[in-house]
């Protein structure tokens, strides 16, 4: 069992070798996912708009 002030070593010596995104990969990455995010809003609203018609055409309503 390890103690707690050689888990916070640990944790240290890992955060050392860790390789964060820059800036510009940051702000890409988030444009991106942005991006991601709007695409798949229209895709939803466009598929339930149909799925809409659809059934209201089949239900006559």
């Amino acid at each position: 069992m390890l103690s707690p002030a050689e888990f916070v070593s640990q944790v240290r010596r890992e955060l050392q070798r860790v390789t964060w995104p820059t800036q510009t990969e940051t702000m890409g990455m988030t444009v991106a996912v942005i991006v991601m995010v709007i695409c798949a809003m229209v895709y939803f609203f466009v598929a339930d708009s149909v799925i809409y018609y659809c059934l209201r055409k089949i239900l006559s309503v």
